[in-house]
């Protein structure tokens, strides 16, 4: 018996229910009431989208964009998330209390879809399929923020850099973009001083792994810019 659970246990997938297909679930009725709920707004860079202690009235959904997600412990605010679209905004923390205990800034030009909590806390209640897709949604979320703090809490600066531009890479599909932060904004997801993050784009620059212009990054040597991001 236990030998069949160790098997279990090994060949276990990891499976992410995306936040797109939570709503896959729903009923044709239930898709009705949300879209007749639904209000896009629109949001310019480095506007505010959630402000701390606002009241969590509402569900926010990218539509278009990138999302930055800042946590403020101690009087010191650091970045703890990036989120592109297709993603909610701090749904982790959403249903734990009245008010967000967490700000959100556009990156970029984005688009965020707003519906209301009741609405959602009804779906849960009624859809048991929306709920279990729900639930899993959070967990692999709360996993992979969780992995990627203590990731990069234990990397010295070339590897969070590393780390952080390969993340760009993915969020653009290209070796070829253009940061949506500066250098002070970088600095601040890693807790190192911004001195340390132009010193570390300086120095990738030098070795021919990246070509840096700027906010223009073009990586160079893929290959190098990950293993900097698994050892540093």
């Amino acid at each position: 018996m236990l030998e069949g659970f160790k098997s279990n246990i090994n060949t276990f997938q990891e499976i992410n229910i995306s936040a797109d297909k939570c709503f896959d679930v729903l009923t044709d009725i239930e898709k009705q009431e949300l879209l007749k709920s639904k209000m896009e707004i629109e949001f310019k860079a480095g506007e505010t989208i959630i402000k701390k202690g606002f009241v969590a009235s509402n569900i926010l959904y990218i539509e278009e964009g990138l999302v930055r997600i800042d946590i403020e412990t101690d009087k010191q605010s650091t970045t703890v998330n990036i989120l592109p679209p297709k993603h909610f905004i701090g749904i982790i923390c959403s249903f734990a209390s009245l008010n967000f205990d967490f700000s959100a800034v556009a990156l970029e030009k984005t688009t965020i879809s707003l519906f209301n909590i009741k609405l959602f806390e009804k779906f849960i209640q009624q859809n048991g399929k929306f709920a279990f897709n729900f639930v899993r949604h959070l967990s692999f979320l709360s996993k992979n923020t969780i992995h990627r703090i203590a990731r990069l809490s234990q990397k010295n600066i070339y590897g969070a850099v590393a780390i952080l531009l390969c993340d760009f890479s993915k969020i653009y599909n290209s070796d070829s973009f253009t940061l949506p932060m500066n250098r002070k904004e970088m600095a601040n997801i890693f807790g190192y001083s911004k001195e340390s993050v132009i010193n570390t784009l300086s120095k990738l620059n030098k070795d021919g792994i990246l070509n840096v212009n700027d906010k223009k990054i073009v990586i160079l040597d893929k290959k190098k810019l990950i293993q900097i991001g698994e050892r540093g």
